[in-house]
């Protein structure tokens, strides 16, 4: 695969929303020396065509992620909080440093929900601000608008927590039509955290398409990380850097 190869992946993979396309929070803060690792599926429906991306996600504590794409092909991401981004090929021996915060690390749902600002799932850091609380029967159902400083948000958000946990999202344009929505199901008990093992998005474009993504963790550590576990992986000095498409 060459470079121009390599852009266009990555980039297609942006596109098809296989990165998470929304912020999240977390419930509980990950200790200061907490590391975690899993391994996720992504299968995502579009326009009739389906996709699956297989990865391997190693997060610490301070918002440093490592992403092992290996299918269908194999590429790292590493990635933090500030946005500061690099994505490395090893077939070519290639990498591209990318600081425009685009790829920020808590844009991963598996990271993002070891983050410590939680309550309101990040709305907050997005730009919204909680309006309203109701129960309904044993849900509360909170929704959100857009903050003065939320610059360029319109319409709403809401969310329902169930037992303490958030089981649902959604997003509604300022006319109140749907945009996106997502659903958060089989939850496990980590040491340090509540995370959800099932989490499915849908989207909606103005024309009534719709994208489907679930993503599916598994095989999650906290501890009795293999010899090989990413969690300090770097790009080689050897690497040939190249421009960021």
């Amino acid at each position: 695969m060459g470079l121009n190869d390599m852009k266009t992946t990555t980039m297609g993979i942006a596109r098809r929303g296989l990165l998470p396309f929304f912020l999240l929070g977390f419930l509980l803060p990950l200790s200061a020396q907490g590391r975690l690792q899993a391994d996720a599926t992504v299968r995502q429906v579009s326009g009739g065509k389906r996709v699956r991306v297989e990865k391997q996600l190693f997060y610490k504590a301070g918002g440093t992620l490592v992403v092992h794409f290996t299918y269908p092909e194999e590429y790292y991401m590493v990635t933090n909080r500030l946005g500061e981004t690099a994505v490395y090929h090893p077939k070519t021996n290639e990498a591209m440093q990318m600081e425009t915060g685009a790829m920020d690390s808590r844009g991963e749902i598996f990271a993002l929900f070891m983050e410590a600002d939680g309550a309101d799932l990040g709305l907050g850091r997005a730009g919204y601000v909680l309006s309203g609380v109701e129960n309904e029967g044993s849900d509360q159902v909170r929704t959100y608008v857009p903050s003065a400083s939320g610059v360029g948000r319109a319409g709403r958000a809401v969310v329902v927590v169930r037992e303490g946990k958030p089981i649902y999202l959604a997003f509604y344009a300022a006319d109140g039509h749907m945009q996106r929505k997502c659903y958060f199901s089989k939850y496990v008990e980590l040491p340090m955290a509540t995370f959800p093992t099932v989490v499915t998005q849908i989207s909606y474009s103005g024309a009534g398409d719709s994208v489907i993504r679930k993503e599916e963790y598994r095989n999650i550590k906290t501890s009795g990380f293999g010899a090989d576990a990413l969690f300090d992986f770097s790009v080689p000095q050897s690497a040939k850097r190249v421009k960021p498409f």
